[in-house]
């Protein structure tokens, strides 16, 4: 993780994503941004925040953690996401595990100002409440996605959630891949099952495998089997 202390960068960043219409410029200054590496945790189950992160670039993971010792799929966050919102007023420890898919920028901010706020800041209220809503009527379909979904559609979900965004609107066909072990997991299923699922993807033509990628090659096909379910 590498820690900026840069305003001026800050206030540009914020300002280029609406946040300067939420936060005082003061407030603005007085936040840090954070560089994290592909695989870096951002917060871990049993965390006590001080902060609360908002995703300006990148990709998360959040996945929690089973008593068996295995993990699940939550979500993926994209930019302008929030992380440690829910935990936020009543300083709840953190559930899930977070982890950088690839390279990520954060916003930083403190919980102590983040309080503070709260108590007359109308246009951060509102943009709290936006993600919470968006937390609570997601968590429903993933939660049906992962009960009752067979593993092929919660696979194609999965890869459909990991496309990267392009500048013009389009998806990138090659996906980075976590090790199937893990993808297996994530899941809740077994490794010899998804590799079997992977490889009747392969055979019937919707992704090719090669130097440990997957690439999608019929996207059409993979959110037919996605059936509109993301994991975000």
């Amino acid at each position: 993780m590498q820690s900026m202390i840069d305003p001026e960068a800050v206030q540009r960043l914020a300002d280029r994503n609406g946040l300067g219409k939420i936060f005082s410029s003061t407030d603005i200054a007085a936040m840090e941004l954070r560089r994290y590496g592909d695989g870096e945790v951002i917060c871990s189950v049993g965390d006590r925040l001080e902060s609360m992160f908002i995703l300006m670039e990148g990709k998360l993971k959040i996945h929690t953690l089973l008593p068996n010792g295995k993990s699940m799929l939550v979500r993926f966050a994209r930019p302008m996401s929030v992380i440690g919102d829910v935990e936020l007023l009543r300083q709840y420890p953190v559930k899930n595990e977070v982890v950088s898919v690839g390279s990520s920028l954060l916003l930083v901010a403190s919980r102590k100002m983040l309080l503070r706020e709260l108590e007359e800041n109308t246009a951060l209220l509102r943009f709290l409440m936006g993600e919470l809503s968006h937390k609570m009527y997601t968590l429903g379909q993933t939660s049906a996605l992962n009960l009752l979904y067979p593993v092929e559609n919660r696979f194609a979900s999965y890869l459909m959630s990991l496309f990267e965004e392009t500048v013009g609107g389009q998806r990138v066909e090659e996906i980075r891949t976590s090790s199937l072990t893990e993808t297996a997991d994530l899941l809740g299923t077994s490794y010899r099952h998804l590799n079997r699922i992977v490889r009747r993807f392969i055979d019937e033509g919707i992704i090719e495998r090669k130097r440990g990628r997957l690439s999608v090659l019929d996207q059409t096909r993979l959110a037919q089997l996605a059936n509109g379910n993301l994991y975000e």
